[in-house]
């Protein structure tokens, strides 16, 4: 029997040698030799030179690129979002009021201060992830990591 956690991707730094590893389960974002977007799935299976992401099965030298979340960046997303919600009720507010009485500044003042806390929620949405370039060329190594049994 193998014990929990002993086995999953590991992206390493051939430079400084700093590492990190996705655990079976983990969700990771990777993107092929050849593609043009970035994919995501959960960590299912590991093989000798491959890796099941969902239900694609993709070999570790095709992988050239990986995106990390830190967790400041989940954090900032997670806050974000009431951000956007606030700003969004404001914005409705704003043009409610402009509508109804189209001679005063309050609808549309309410329009700009609304857009304005809109676009801070959304500014966390608007940044990209880190990306490590991976395999030839690149600093960083993925290598597949399995348990010892118990």
């Amino acid at each position: 029997m193998r014990s929990f956690g002993q086995e999953g991707l590991l992206i390493r730094n051939v430079k400084t040698g700093k590492a990190w590893m996705y655990e079976l389960g983990s969700h990771l974002t990777y993107i092929k030799k050849g593609d043009d977007e970035y994919s995501s799935g959960q960590l299912r299976q590991l093989y000798d030179t491959a890796v099941v992401f969902g239900r694609d099965t993709v070999g570790i030298k095709s992988i050239v690129g990986i995106r990390k979340r830190t967790p400041i960046h989940s954090f900032l997303r997670v806050v974000g979002l009431p951000v956007m919600l606030i700003g969004s009720i404001i914005i409705g507010d704003g043009a409610a009021d402009w509508y109804s009485h189209p001679d005063s500044d309050e609808g549309k003042n309410n329009i700009l201060v609304g857009a304005g806390i809109f676009f801070a929620g959304y500014l966390p949405y608007a940044f990209n992830r880190r990306d490590f370039t991976v395999g030839i060329g690149g600093d960083w190594k993925l290598e597949i990591v399995r348990g010892s049994p118990h």
